[in-house]
Protein backbone atom coordinates (compact mmCIF):
# COMPACT_ATOMS: atom_id res chain seq x y z
CA UNK A 1 0.00 0.00 0.00
CA UNK A 2 3.26 2.86 0.70
CA UNK A 3 4.51 1.80 -2.49
CA UNK A 4 0.96 2.61 -4.45
CA UNK A 5 0.86 6.25 -2.19
CA UNK A 6 4.39 7.19 -2.95
CA UNK A 7 4.02 6.15 -6.93
CA UNK A 8 0.77 8.19 -7.00
CA UNK A 9 2.42 10.96 -4.84
CA UNK A 10 5.38 10.89 -7.09
CA UNK A 11 3.28 10.99 -10.34
CA UNK A 12 1.04 14.03 -9.05
CA UNK A 13 4.34 15.79 -8.69
CA UNK A 14 6.10 15.65 -11.90
CA UNK A 15 2.47 16.03 -13.66
CA UNK A 16 2.54 19.48 -11.50
CA UNK A 17 6.03 20.10 -12.55
CA UNK A 18 5.43 19.52 -16.03
CA UNK A 19 2.45 21.96 -16.02
CA UNK A 20 4.21 24.83 -14.67
CA UNK A 21 7.41 24.52 -16.61
CA UNK A 22 5.37 23.97 -19.67
CA UNK A 23 3.18 26.61 -19.57
CA UNK A 24 5.25 29.82 -18.00
CA UNK A 25 7.86 29.04 -20.95
CA UNK A 26 4.59 28.78 -23.69
CA UNK A 27 3.47 31.93 -22.01
CA UNK A 28 6.72 34.11 -22.16
CA UNK A 29 6.30 33.32 -26.28
CA UNK A 30 2.64 33.75 -26.83
CA UNK A 31 2.50 37.58 -25.01
CA UNK A 32 -0.82 39.13 -26.57
CA UNK A 33 -0.80 41.47 -29.45
CA UNK A 34 -1.19 45.44 -28.46
CA UNK A 35 -3.54 47.47 -29.16
CA UNK A 36 -3.53 50.45 -31.65
CA UNK A 37 -3.04 53.06 -28.69
CA UNK A 38 -0.38 50.70 -26.62
CA UNK A 39 1.45 50.16 -30.35
CA UNK A 40 1.31 54.13 -30.83
CA UNK A 41 2.55 54.43 -27.07
CA UNK A 42 5.42 52.42 -27.33
CA UNK A 43 6.96 54.25 -30.69
CA UNK A 44 6.59 57.43 -28.80
CA UNK A 45 8.45 55.75 -25.65
CA UNK A 46 11.08 53.73 -27.92
CA UNK A 47 11.80 56.36 -31.24
CA UNK A 48 14.36 53.91 -32.19
CA UNK A 49 11.96 50.76 -32.59
CA UNK A 50 12.29 49.01 -35.67
CA UNK A 51 8.66 48.52 -37.43
CA UNK A 52 8.38 46.31 -39.81
CA UNK A 53 4.94 45.74 -42.27
CA UNK A 54 4.94 42.09 -42.88
CA UNK A 55 2.41 42.16 -45.21
CA UNK A 56 3.31 41.75 -49.51
CA UNK A 57 5.13 44.95 -51.53
CA UNK A 58 1.49 45.41 -53.24
CA UNK A 59 -0.04 46.23 -49.43
CA UNK A 60 3.19 47.93 -48.55
CA UNK A 61 2.59 50.27 -51.92
CA UNK A 62 -0.46 51.56 -51.42
CA UNK A 63 0.14 52.75 -47.93
CA UNK A 64 2.01 51.94 -44.65
CA UNK A 65 2.98 53.39 -41.59
CA UNK A 66 5.11 56.14 -41.04
CA UNK A 67 9.25 54.59 -41.16
CA UNK A 68 8.16 50.96 -41.58
CA UNK A 69 10.03 48.89 -43.79
CA UNK A 70 8.66 46.11 -45.82
CA UNK A 71 9.72 42.53 -45.01
CA UNK A 72 7.30 39.95 -46.34
CA UNK A 73 6.18 36.91 -44.18
CA UNK A 74 5.13 35.13 -46.65
CA UNK A 75 8.47 35.64 -48.82
CA UNK A 76 10.95 33.08 -48.91
CA UNK A 77 13.32 35.54 -47.77
CA UNK A 78 11.82 36.84 -44.79
CA UNK A 79 14.46 35.50 -42.46
CA UNK A 80 17.31 36.22 -44.72
CA UNK A 81 15.88 40.34 -44.54
CA UNK A 82 15.31 40.88 -41.12
CA UNK A 83 18.71 38.77 -39.54
CA UNK A 84 20.76 41.48 -39.04
CA UNK A 85 18.35 43.68 -37.38
CA UNK A 86 19.59 43.69 -33.27
CA UNK A 87 18.17 40.69 -31.39
CA UNK A 88 17.66 43.27 -28.75
CA UNK A 89 15.79 45.96 -30.20
CA UNK A 90 12.20 46.99 -30.26
CA UNK A 91 10.87 45.25 -33.48
CA UNK A 92 7.00 46.37 -33.68
CA UNK A 93 5.16 43.78 -36.51
CA UNK A 94 1.72 44.33 -37.90
CA UNK A 95 -0.09 43.09 -41.22
CA UNK A 96 -3.55 43.98 -42.82
CA UNK A 97 -5.17 42.24 -40.06
CA UNK A 98 -3.40 40.67 -37.53
CA UNK A 99 -2.86 37.18 -38.47
CA UNK A 100 0.44 37.37 -40.41
CA UNK A 101 2.52 39.73 -37.96
CA UNK A 102 1.33 37.25 -35.11
CA UNK A 103 2.88 34.51 -37.70
CA UNK A 104 6.08 37.15 -38.49
CA UNK A 105 6.35 37.50 -34.51
CA UNK A 106 6.68 33.83 -33.57
CA UNK A 107 9.24 33.43 -36.11
CA UNK A 108 11.45 36.15 -34.69
CA UNK A 109 11.32 35.11 -31.39
CA UNK A 110 12.87 31.42 -32.77
CA UNK A 111 15.36 33.44 -34.44
CA UNK A 112 16.27 34.73 -30.93
CA UNK A 113 14.96 38.37 -30.92
CA UNK A 114 13.84 39.12 -27.22
CA UNK A 115 11.48 42.31 -27.94
CA UNK A 116 8.81 41.40 -30.31
CA UNK A 117 5.45 43.91 -30.10
CA UNK A 118 2.52 42.92 -32.25
CA UNK A 119 0.13 45.04 -33.77
CA UNK A 120 -4.20 43.29 -33.04
CA UNK A 121 -6.17 44.34 -35.70
CA UNK A 122 -3.04 44.79 -38.12
CA UNK A 123 -3.12 48.13 -40.47
CA UNK A 124 -6.95 48.03 -40.21
CA UNK A 125 -6.69 48.94 -36.70
CA UNK A 126 -4.45 51.39 -37.36
CA UNK A 127 -6.36 53.42 -39.83
CA UNK A 128 -9.49 52.85 -38.38
CA UNK A 129 -8.21 54.42 -35.18
CA UNK A 130 -6.55 57.33 -36.62
CA UNK A 131 -3.11 56.29 -37.15
CA UNK A 132 -1.23 58.12 -39.80
CA UNK A 133 -0.59 56.06 -43.24
CA UNK A 134 2.34 57.50 -45.75
CA UNK A 135 3.16 56.24 -49.03
CA UNK A 136 6.53 54.27 -49.15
Amino acid sequence: MNFFLNFFKLTCLSIACFLVFSCSSTSAQNEPQVSVSEFAQIRTDKPNAIVIDVRTPGEYSGGTMEGAQNCNVKSDTFRDQVKDIDKDATVMVFCKGGVRSAKAKKILQEMGFTNVVDLEGGFDSWKNGGGKVVQP
